[in-house]
């Protein structure tokens, strides 16, 4: 069995641009390098065999954003993500893009970008999947020398970011003016959207939604910490950033769920504010909004928005003030004893009544139960935990304590 040759030893020395030239050589097809922002490199010569996909990228400088987001909902970038091997796109005439043989370039398991090889002189075979799988290992050491400007670049505006959302600043002017030293363009209006998952690198697979959107964002562990805003005064902004939010939120979170190491996929936004310094207000609401819903996420699923939480809103620091008191409902208590002695769901009962708002027949429904059922039932639980299910003081208060309790369960 003969060894593969090592198609770049000779050419250690040489830079981007030759790199490409070289690889479009040996493939006899024209060649693009990427970096991980899709922003381009270096592009080989291309005759007059160069589709409009590669001529937008030239001229333009990045790929379009019409390309990145057709390429991730096709799941093209999720295979380049995930594997070390060229993965071999069909052309999508619709949007300008020829047939391609694409390959990531990684550090470990860091994307630092891409190469692409318009298949279109001739095919690409299994030896040209050898010769880019070369090519790719050769691209590291050039493109982690090009990303040390752009990494600092990153890293005061990710310094910045955490100024804002801890509130860490002095005043909006100063505010201004740092945005404007690290060319940032703050929107006027804003919020802020967290959105968690294990396990997936949410910034890569959200990253043409992030460009389509203009957001900035912060990674923190398995959260990506988006601010999303509106850059110009418009009539009824704050129902226009709603719309933008959630449309974002309906586009990215189905997607993550299947790259998510658990399948889980949690977001949560704060409520939207003119000025800069109450960035951190939002911040702080959109984390109790992913917290609750990671508490009772029957309840609450649907709904992302802070403002949107209901009583859920206030559970938190409800349980908190009655930890302070050292509140017990003994009624509740009595009707989980009665539960444990005697193997019944009264509680359950109660709880699905009242979520209810009440509805015989939408409890009666929900617990696959006939409607006498559920009389006796409601009866049987008046008369343990003495309470009166009609009067409404008593059922919201029930309701409150029934929820609360489920934080402890959680927990």
């Amino acid at each position: 069995m003969s060894l593969q040759p090592n198609y770049f030893q000779q050419y250690q020395h040489a830079d981007m641009d030759e790199l490409a030239d070289l690889i479009g050589e040996l493939l006899q097809n024209p060649i693009t390098i990427e970096d991980a922002d899709h922003k381009l490199i270096a592009y080989s010569s291309h005759g007059d065999s160069t589709d409009p996909a590669r001529w937008s990228t030239i001229m333009g400088r990045r790929v379009p954003e019409k390309v990145l987001t057709r390429l991730w909902k096709d799941g093209v970038f999720q295979e380049l993500l995930t594997q070390d091997d060229p993965v071999h796109i069909p052309a999508k005439d619709d949007i300008g893009l020829g047939k391609r043989v694409a390959i990531a370039i990684k550090r470990s398991t860091d994307v630092l970008g891409y190469i692409w090889a318009q298949e279109v002189n001739r095919p690409l075979t299994p030896e040209d999947d050898e010769i880019l799988r070369q090519a790719a290992k050769a691209a590291v050491s050039r493109l982690i020398q090009r990303q040390g400007k752009r990494k600092a670049e990153e890293q005061r505006r990710t310094e910045f970011l955490w100024e804002l959302l801890l509130g860490n600043h002095s005043s909006e002017a100063a505010i201004r003016q740092k945005a404007d030293s690290l060319q940032m363009q703050m929107p006027s209006h804003s919020l802020i959207c967290i959105v968690e998952a294990a396990g997936a690198r949410l910034d890569q697979y959200l990253y043409p939604l992030l460009m389509r959107d203009k957001l900035y964002w912060v990674v923190d562990g398995s959260q990506i910490i988006l601010l999303i805003g509106l850059l110009d005064g418009k009539k009824d902004e704050r129902d226009v950033l709603l719309r933008k939010v959630e449309q974002f939120l309906a586009d990215s979170l189905s997607k993550l769920v299947t790259h998510a190491s658990e399948g889980k996929v949690i977001a949560g936004y704060g409520r939207e504010y003119k000025g800069y310094s109450q960035i951190v207000k939002s911040y702080r609401e959109a984390l109790h909004a992913v917290k609750v819903k990671k508490l009772f996420p029957r309840e609450t699923e649907g709904i992302h928005g802070y403002h949107q939480l209901g009583i859920y809103r206030y559970l938190l620091k409800l349980k908190q003030w009655e930890e302070e008191e050292g509140y017990k409902n003994e009624r509740l208590e009595r009707l989980r004893q009665y539960d444990r002695d005697n193997q019944t769901a009264m509680l359950d009962t109660l709880e699905t009544f009242l979520d209810a708002a009440g509805k015989m027949n939408v409890t009666a429904q929900s617990l696959h139960i006939h409607i006498n059922t559920l009389s006796y039932r409601l009866r049987r639980i008046e008369e343990i935990m003495q309470v009166d299910l009609e009067n409404m003081n008593q059922r919201a208060a029930l309701y409150l304590e029934l929820k609360i309790s489920k934080i402890n369960q959680e927990q």
